[in-house]
C-alpha cells in the first residue's frame, strides 16, 4: 500500500463526506433554514470566507466534513416544518445515492462493465482459443445451446470435457460457427477455452437502470449482512471495516481511473446505508424521531433528544474504535 494509494483513498472519504454534507446544505436552503457553517475536514480552522450569512471553512481532518444549521429562532431548523426537515435527514443521504447513480452510469457507458453477455477479452497464447476467437467476439451458444453468462458457459465446457464443439459467435455482428476442443485446467479442475471475459460498454438508459439495480442489490445485502449481525448470524470482525480498512483497500482501486471511480461510488453507497440507520445521531435516528413527532403531534422533548444524541455518538465512537483496532489487526496480521 503506497502513499499515493493511501492518500487516494482519504480523498475519496473526504469527498463521499462532503456531498453527503451538501445534500443537507441544499435542502436546508430549500427549507430557508440558516446555514451557519460548511466545513471541508474538521478540526481547527485552516481558512475559512463568509458568503451569504454561510461560513464556509477549510479545516485539517480530510476525511470528514459538517453542516451546522441555526437551531432556534425565526429561519432555523426549530422554524421547520417535519417535511422541510425529513428532507434535510434524507438530503445527505439522496446525494451519496445519486452520485453513485451517476458514476457508475459514466463507468458503464464509457468504460463498460462485466455483464451476462460472454464477450471475449485476451485471449491465451497456450490455449484452445488463440487463433479461433477474438478479441470483442461474443459467445452466445454451444452446439446449438444458448449459454448467457460464466454459470451457463462452465457448465457447458464441462458437459462436453474434451471433445469438439461449436461454438456460435457474434463477430463484428454477424454470427459465425468455430470449432474448438476445450482443455483441462488442472488448477480448478474445470474445462476452458482460454480467454479473460471483456468489459460491455452500455448505452446511457440501458446503464443507468444497470446502476440503480447495482445500488439496490448493494443496500438490500448490506441491510441482510447487518441483520445477520444483530442476530448473531455474522462475525463483526470478519464483516465490518473502518476508516483503515477503506483506505487500506483503496490500494486494489488506484491502478486505473475508472476502478478508482468505482471505489468511490461503493463508498458512496456505503456512506448512505451507515446514515440511514436507526441510531440516534446519525440521519436515520432523527428521521425516527420525527415519526414519533407525527405521531404525537408535538416535538420530542429536547432534553430527550439531546440525551439520544449522546448514546448514539457513544455507540458510534465504540464502533469507530473497534473497526478501527481490527482494521489493523488484520492489516498487520494480528
Amino acid at each position: 500500500m503506497g502513499i499515493i494509494s493511501i492518500i487516494l483513498g482519504i480523498l475519496a472519504i473526504g469527498i463521499i463526506a462532503l456531498i453527503h454534507e451538501v445534500g443537507h446544505y441544499f435542502f436546508a436552503r430549500r427549507a430557508g433554514i440558516r446555514v451557519l457553517e460548511l466545513s471541508i475536514g474538521a478540526g481547527p480552522k485552516i481558512f475559512s470566507f463568509t458568503k451569504n450569512e454561510t461560513q464556509y471553512t477549510i479545516r485539517p481532518i480530510p476525511f470528514l466534513a459538517y453542516v451546522r444549521l441555526d437551531e432556534d429562532g425565526n429561519g432555523s431548523l426549530s422554524d421547520a416544518t417535519v417535511f422541510q426537515r425529513f428532507l434535510l435527514y434524507i438530503g445527505g443521504v439522496f446525494f451519496n445515492l445519486m452520485t453513485a447513480l451517476f458514476i457508475l452510469t459514466l463507468i458503464g457507458v464509457f468504460s463498460g462493465i462485466y455483464t451476462d453477455n460472454i464477450i471475449v477479452g485476451d485471449v491465451a497464447k497456450d490455449k484452445p482459443a488463440y487463433n479461433v476467437l477474438e478479441r470483442n467476439d461474443q459467445i452466445v451458444a454451444i452446439n446449438d445451446t444458448k449459454v448467457n453468462g460464466y454459470a451457463a458457459l462452465e457448465t457447458q465446457l464441462n458437459k462436453y470435457g474434451n471433445t469438439e464443439i461449436e461454438l456460435t459467435v457474434l463477430r463484428s455482428n454477424k454470427e459465425e460457427n468455430l470449432n474448438i476442443i476445450p482443455v483441462l485446467d488442472k488448477e480448478s479442475d474445470r474445462y476452458v477455452l482460454g480467454f479473460f471475459f471483456a468489459k460491455e460498454k452500455l448505452n446511457i438508459f440501458t446503464s443507468i437502470t444497470n446502476s440503480a439495480n447495482m445500488i439496490w442489490d448493494y443496500v438490500s445485502q448490506t441491510f441482510v449482512m447487518l441483520g445477520n449481525l444483530v442476530t448473531g448470524q455474522a462475525n463483526p470482525s470478519a464483516n465490518l471495516v473502518g476508516i483503515v480498512g477503506i483506505v487500506a483497500i483503496s490500494s486494489d482501486f488506484t491502478s486505473k481511473f475508472s476502478d478508482y471511480m468505482l471505489f468511490i461510488a461503493v463508498i458512496s453507497i456505503g456512506m448512505a446505508v451507515v446514515n440511514i440507520l436507526p441510531i440516534p445521531a446519525l440521519d436515520g435516528g432523527k428521521i425516527v424521531l420525527l415519526g414519533v413527532e407525527k405521531i404525537i403531534g408535538r416535538k420530542v422533548n429536547k432534553e430527550f433528544e439531546a440525551k439520544l444524541t449522546i448514546i448514539g455518538f457513544a455507540l458510534l465512537i465504540m464502533l469507530m474504535v473497534f473497526t478501527t483496532v481490527n482494521d489493523l489487526l488484520n492489516l498487520f496480521g494480528g
